[in-house]
């Protein structure tokens, strides 16, 4: 794996273990945003991997991921679609105009998706 990509992989635990501990302090909206960069960045490293450039914004990383995919990238159809989810819960939480509050049973399913997300992830970059 290129280092570049190490890297990306590196924040990526380091998300997932910001999420987990949010959840242990029942801060629910970080757990799910925290999930969701967990994605983002283990999608970086899988781009950078396959083409050697990593795209800046979220969306540039997720059309370029999802490019990937359409091109015959093997990655499971479940924990793609979470990239698009978390990003949406993340602009929720972040931004609004509306609070969004999420819940304890939806906090635990993006950090289940997010370390399935991660170990693929790795995976793919082997």
């Amino acid at each position: 794996m290129s280092p570049e990509a190490v890297n990306y992989i590196g924040i990526a635990e380091a998300m997932l273990d910001r999420a987990r501990r949010s959840m242990l302090a029942e801060i629910y909206e970080h757990a799910a945003r925290n999930a969701y960069l967990t994605a983002l960045n283990a999608t970086r490293a899988i781009i950078f991997e396959k083409t050697g450039i990593a795209p800046k914004t979220h969306s540039g990383t997720r059309a370029k991921f999802h490019e990937l995919i359409h091109e015959g990238m093997g990655f499971d159809q479940e924990l793609a679609r979470f990239l698009s989810e978390g990003f949406d819960t993340k602009q929720g939480v972040d931004y609004g105009p509306e609070v969004v509050l999420v819940s304890r049973t939806q906090a635990e399913n993006y950090v289940n998706r997010a370390a399935a997300f991660l170990a693929a992830a790795k995976k793919s970059c082997e």
